[in-house]
C-alpha cells in the first residue's frame, strides 16, 4: 500500500505527525514480532501512541466440535497466551517511552482486529504476514489480506524475513 504524505511535510521535514495511533495486531508469530518492532520505531519517531491487540479464534481450535472441558482447557490456554503477548507488548513499548494500551479479544481475527483498531482510533495499522503461497494460502486464507482489503485506514503489512528467504 502507498501512504500518502500529508500536507504537513514541507522542506524534508514533518510540521506535525502523520500518525498519532497505531494499531498492531499480535499473534506470537515471528512476522508479528517484526511488524511490532517496525510499529515501535514508527511511534517512536513520530511520537504516536501504540494499541497493540491479539485475537483468540476458538473456532480454529474447536471447529465444529461439541464444548469440552478439554477444548475449553485449550481456548483458556490461549487466551491467557495472548494477554501475555499485549502485555509484554506494552511493557516493551514503554520501555522505550511510547505510550501503549492493549486488548485481546475472542473472535474471528481479521474483523476483530478492525474493529478494534476503529475503537483505538487508529491512524495506521501495522501488522505481519506469513508469506504463505499457493495451497497453504489457500487453505489458511490470509489475516493481513482481509484487513488490507477491509480497511479503511492506511495498512503497513511487515513480511517475515523467514517467509522471504524462503520465497527467494
Amino acid at each position: 500500500m502507498v501512504l500518502k504524505i500529508h500536507d504537513g511535510f514541507q522542506n524534508g521535514r514533518y510540521r506535525e505527525a502523520m500518525f498519532k495511533k497505531i494499531a498492531v495486531a499480535l499473534d506470537g508469530s515471528e512476522s508479528a514480532q517484526q511488524a511490532f518492532d517496525v510499529a515501535l520505531q514508527l511511534a517512536e519517531a513520530e511520537k504516536a501512541e501504540i494499541g497493540v491487540c491479539s485475537v483468540v479464534d476458538p473456532i480454529v481450535i474447536a471447529g465444529t466440535a461439541p464444548p469440552s472441558p478439554a477444548m475449553n482447557l485449550v481456548i483458556r490456554d490461549m487466551e491467557i497466551d495472548a494477554r501475555r503477548i499485549v502485555t509484554n507488548a506494552i511493557e516493551a513499548a514503554q520501555r522505550r517511552g511510547v505510550a501503549a494500551s492493549g486488548q485481546t479479544r475472542s473472535g474471528v481475527p481479521p474483523f476483530e482486529f478492525l474493529n478494534y483498531a476503529e475503537r483505538f482510533n487508529a491512524d495506521l495499522i501495522v501488522m505481519g504476514t506469513h508469506g504463505r503461497r499457493g495451497f497453504a494460502h489457500f487453505l489458511m486464507g490470509s489475516v493481513a489480506e482481509i484487513v488490507l482489503r477491509e480497511s479503511k485506514i492506511p495498512v503497513l503489512i511487515v513480511r517475515a524475513a523467514a517467509a522471504e528467504s524462503k520465497a527467494a
